[in-house]
């Protein structure tokens, strides 16, 4: 398994867990307008295939942190982003979410990030 002093291309499975900094809603909404989850796909989509490499968001491996479940009828009161992401080290990922909208657009507290190994011992399709 790839480590944060692994190199070449081998990849790894990492876990994520950026906080959003606190009153953001606006800010994250104003980044993707449309619909918010069709951000995820930017990961998969939007990345020059030159920069693609191993670097990739595992399919319907992310989405919103929540401060509690969702109540139909009211929006979602959202703390973050979780996500399952392939990079052969942890400065990838990171490097990766610090050229990220969210990042840059100051809804990110990419200082708080949580990176770890993920390990999947059996993978199913989705």
């Amino acid at each position: 398994m790839a480590t944060s002093s692994t190199t070449g291309t081998e990849c790894s499975e990492w876990l994520v867990r950026v906080p959003d900094f606190l009153g953001v809603a606006e800010r994250r909404a104003a980044v993707f307008p449309s619909r918010p989850v069709l951000g995820v796909w930017r990961w998969a989509t939007r990345m020059p295939p030159a920069e693609q490499g191993c670097i990739k968001l595992t399919f319907g491996g992310a989405g919103a942190t929540l401060a509690e479940p969702v109540d139909p009828g009211r929006p979602p009161h959202i703390t973050g982003s979780a996500m399952l992401i392939f990079a052969p080290t942890r400065e990838d990922v990171l490097d990766r979410l610090k050229n990220d909208p969210l990042t840059k657009e100051g809804v990110w507290d990419i200082k708080n990030v949580q990176i770890y190994p993920f390990f999947r011992p059996k993978r199913v399709p989705v």
